[in-house]
Parts: structure tokens; sequence; C-alpha cells
């Protein structure tokens, strides 16, 4: 890989206001029964019958195809999802899965087989997981530079991930906390333009990132990548999680500055204001799904108790009609190398 560049920096930046229901504010919604669809007893028994014949066929997630899971009633469902993801506000929640009846194995197998539906699923990790955890392992503090944030129980602040969609199913809540926050990416702009616009510049030239770890021996420990890329008339955010800033600095070399400093604090400030924001709680059988073009997301911190540990499986999409994306922007967009 090579080294970061500070070519991003002519990019062109949009200078007019996001228009349509992508640049949505939290008066948008009345309550959470705007952006929640509750699956239907008859689409949960078409998923269940896809997944016991998948299933009684043994064979490997890599093997399987979107035809092994014939789903006519529930696939309509999740094609009005990816419009909504695509082309709406950015974001959907889907209720009522009985991951509560599955046993682990059956809850990838039936998640894989939604995902397969939804788009294409690329790797989270250099282990290549196509599924992952998310969930504290116990294994150190988000400020750690070899430690992954979905893997503790840390508050995490906004961000994106490097999919164009990300999925989030909930097989058990925390004991306490873990909130989910999400906030528009294209009205934060907006508000940067409006309020911020001599920081514009730093979020398209973008900051270094740490690449905790996951890098090949023969790779560079650290990568730019822009805020804000806009290109073919369409604005997309890549908004990766601060810490990964901070713990890049003395791998890279390249300190920040003040100001860059600032426009981070900003960002967070923005996507945090509570006319910018809404909160849900995921319950057991929840899938959340986020396009991270659009929106940008956070969690509370959350503890564990006896019996109740909080589980969610992740996935991360790419949809087949997903937009073009400026040269260079979104680092992993199609997933991350695999080195291990």
């Amino acid at each position: 890989m090579p080294a970061p560049s500070a070519a991003a920096e002519s990019a062109a930046i949009l200078t007019e206001p996001v228009t349509g229901p992508s640049a949505w504010r939290a008066s948008d919604f009345t309550d959470e029964s705007d952006w929640t669809v509750v699956l239907t007893p008859e689409e949960i028994g078409e998923l269940q019958t896809a997944l016991t014949a998948v299933k009684s066929r043994g064979l490997p997630l890599d093997r399987l195809t979107v035809d092994d899971f014939p789903l006519p009633v529930l696939g309509k469902t999740f094609e009005a999802a990816v419009h909504d993801l695509e082309f709406g506000r950015g974001f959907t929640l889907l209720r009522g899965l009985p991951v509560e009846t599955w046993s682990p194995e059956e809850a990838r197998l039936a998640y894989w087989g939604i995902a397969l539906h939804l788009g294409t699923p690329v790797s989270q990790n250099a282990a290549g997981e196509l599924i992952a955890h998310v969930k504290d392992y116990g294994e150190g503090e988000i400020t750690e530079s070899a430690t992954r944030a979905y893997r503790t129980r840390s508050e995490l602040p906004f961000h994106t991930d490097s999919s164009d969609i990300v999925g989030l199913l909930c097989l058990r809540q925390a004991g306490e906390g873990g909130v989910s926050t999400l906030s528009s990416s294209m009205t934060v702009h907006n508000h940067l333009l409006a309020h911020h616009r001599e920081l514009l510049g730093l979020y398209y030239r973008g900051f270094v990132y740490d690449r905790r770890t996951e890098e090949d021996s023969d790779e560079l420990p650290y990568y730019r990548n822009s805020v804000y890329g806009y290109f073919d008339g369409q604005l997309s955010c890549r908004f990766y999680m601060t810490h990964y800033i901070d713990s890049a600095v003395p791998k890279s070399g390249i300190p920040l500055s003040g100001i860059e400093r600032h426009a981070l604090r900003v960002f967070q400030d923005v996507a945090g204001m509570a006319e910018h924001r809404v909160e849900m709680t995921l319950r057991a059988g929840d899938l959340q799904l986020l396009n991270n073009n659009v929106v940008v997301h956070g969690r509370s911190a959350f503890r564990d108790e006896p019996g109740r540990r909080r589980d969610l499986l992740r996935l991360w999409l790419n949809t087949r009609h997903a937009r073009d994306l400026p040269e260079g922007f979104a680092a992993f967009r199609h997933g991350m190398p695999r080195t291990r």
C-alpha cells in the first residue's frame, strides 16, 4: 500500500446543500415505526422453510447462492429495504427474526441467506471473516492499537464501516447500555457547509488511520481516507473511528494539527446534535441495516450480565446497484484483504 497522499485535497467539493430523503433530521420521524418493518408470520415461515432445506444439504456458506434460499415473499421485503438504503433515508430495521429458536449455526446460515438477497458480503478483517460477532471479547480497550472497536464494550463515537452496507443482527441484548445512535452524514455536511465552511477541505482531504495490526508484512500499518467524496452528482461519506486516527500518529509520524483535531470534534458534535440524531435499542431478532455512504452510527457503552451477554452478528455488504465512488475513496469498500 502506498504512503498516504494528499491528492484528495484537490478533489471536487460539494458547495450546495444535499436535498432528498438521505438528508434527514430527527423531526422527520414520529417514532421508531417510521423506520421499522415487522416481519409477518408468512415471511418468517418462508425463511424457516428455506433454512431447513439448506441445512439438510450440509453445504458450506461459500457454496451457497441466492437460489438456495427461495424467498418469493420475504425477498420483496428485502428488495424494498435495499431501495430505501440506496435511495431513501439510508437505514431500516427489520424486526421479528426468530433468533431465540435458532442454534448458533442456524442463525449464521439464515443470516447468510438474508445477506445473499441484500447484496454481496465482503471480508471484515484480516482473517477473512464474512460474519463477525460484535461483542466484548475482553481483549482490551478501544484506545489500544491492536484492538478492533467492535470487539470491545466501549462507547463507540459516530463512524462508518468500510463497505456500503452494514448489517447488525441482534442475538442478545446487553444487561445495560448498547444503545445505537444514527445521524445523517448528509445533514452533517449541510450543517458544516452553513456553519463551518472553512473546515470542509479537511474532510475532503481526509485523515490517516491505523490498520490495527490488520496489514500484511509488506504493507504500511496506516492509510489515508477522505471523510467526504463527491462524484457523479452524489456525495458519499466514510468517517472511520477517531480512535484509529489517534493511534495512527506514532506509526505514521504524521501529527494531527490543532485545526484537524478541531474538525474531528466538530463532526462528532454536529452528528450528535439532538435535532440530528435518532436512537434505537436493538432487541433479539432485530436486523439493523445502514448505508455507510449517507449514515454514521455510534453506540453507548454496555455492560453484560451473567447469562445475558450482548451479541450481534455483523455483515458488510455491497448492493448490486451500488453508486460509483471517487477514485481512491472508501478504502476496503470491497473488504479487508486476508493476511492471516
